[in-house]
């Protein structure tokens, strides 16, 4: 059997098309009893709607679209991911509208899928993260038609003004809320364990490590991983191992600081007795962690909501204006102590 169409609907229905059509499409006109005898038929014959159709018809998606690109960090149990869906859900809530998440493989299939989304009007909008360095995507997405609202990164007194609908979040302070703990207890050799070096985030965040360490006459040594619980650990092993280890380790978010704990133990050394940790990203696994690990404290959920309230705003008025999220806290916890006695 090839694809069935809104005309076999009908006929297991007992209705005319038109009735079918505004049954589907929860229009006025048809009753109840109608309506849902018509959903069953569609149901059981497998039916869905015709893409093409619906973007000739120009009507709303009812729909926000995501793309993740996937990485050896899963995203299902990233406590930060689930905090930040949550936070959009939480803000699309209060309307009609559905969030579309895909996971893709990289760039160019993201690109693609936009594409997609746009020609067949899968979404009414996208949100945006982890924007590159050679960021491509505004444009693509502003040649499309496709409104869009875009998590971003700054440093400095204030963001860049381009027009795009944004959520900022500065790099530069933040890094030095993580650090100056640090430095107070004397540490001066540390490392930071960071993430995908062509993303903007960690370009500003690297950039604004190795002027803080100029300022103090520290250093701050920089390895580039993939996120991933498994780098964070052999990174952290060669570190260690190295003739002058540091005395204290960033780690770019809460997995990788878990998952160095352990292969800290496994060389034989104790935290934070014999080195220092900390997270950029706080969550449960910090607390429920022994010793429980210092990190920078970030409200995921509410960066979720106001995120998907700026692409709101897009859709609903055209407004672009841009949010600056407030500063970021640093929680001091048992991972962090005082530079080894034998170093003082």
């Amino acid at each position: 059997m090839g694809r069935v169409t809104i005309m076999d609907v009908a006929r297991a229905a007992g209705v005319s098309k038109g009735a079918a059509s505004h049954a589907l499409n929860d229009m006025p006109g048809v009753s109840a009893e109608t309506r849902a005898r018509v959903k069953a038929a569609a149901q059981e014959l497998h039916w869905s709607p015709n893409s093409t159709a619906r973007a000739l018809s120009g009507a709303k998606a009812g729909a926000i679209g995501w793309a993740i690109v996937r990485t050896s960090k899963s995203p299902s149990i990233d406590p930060y991911f689930m905090e930040l869906f949550a936070g959009i859900e939480l803000e699309l809530a209060g309307t009609d509208l559905a969030l579309v998440v895909k996971l893709v493989a990289d760039r160019a299939e993201e690109e693609a899928l936009y594409r997609r989304w746009a020609a067949e009007r899968r979404v009414d909008g996208v949100l945006t993260m982890d924007i590159d360095l050679d960021e491509q995507r505004f444009d693509l997405l502003s040649g499309l038609g496709l409104p869009f609202a875009a998590f971003r990164s700054y440093a400095g007194s204030r963001p860049p003004e381009d027009g795009f609908a944004s959520v900022w979040s500065d790099e530069s302070a933040p890094v030095a809320a993580v650090l100056d703990p640090a430095f107070a207890r004397g540490h001066r050799r540390i490392a930071w364990v960071s993430g995908d070096a062509r993303m903007l985030s960690i370009g500003l965040r690297t950039e604004a490590a190795e002027s803080w360490a100029r300022e103090r006459g520290a250093a701050v040594e920089t390895t580039f991983t993939d996120f991933s619980r498994e780098a964070g650990s052999e990174a952290v092993r060669r570190i260690l191992r190295s003739p002058e280890p540091p005395t204290c380790v960033v780690f770019d978010n809460d997995l990788m600081a878990l998952a160095g704990l352990g292969a800290i133990r496994e060389l034989g050394l104790e935290v934070p007795r014999d080195v220092s940790v900390l997270s950029w990203i706080d969550s449960a696994l910090c607390e429920v962690s022994r010793p429980e690990i210092a990190a920078l404290r970030h409200p995921t959920t509410e960066f979720g909501r106001l995120l998907t309230r700026r692409l709101l705003g897009v859709l609903e008025s055209g407004e672009r204006g841009d949010l600056i999220l407030p500063p970021l806290q640093f929680v001091d916890r048992g991972s962090l102590g005082d530079v080894p006695q034998s170093l003082d």
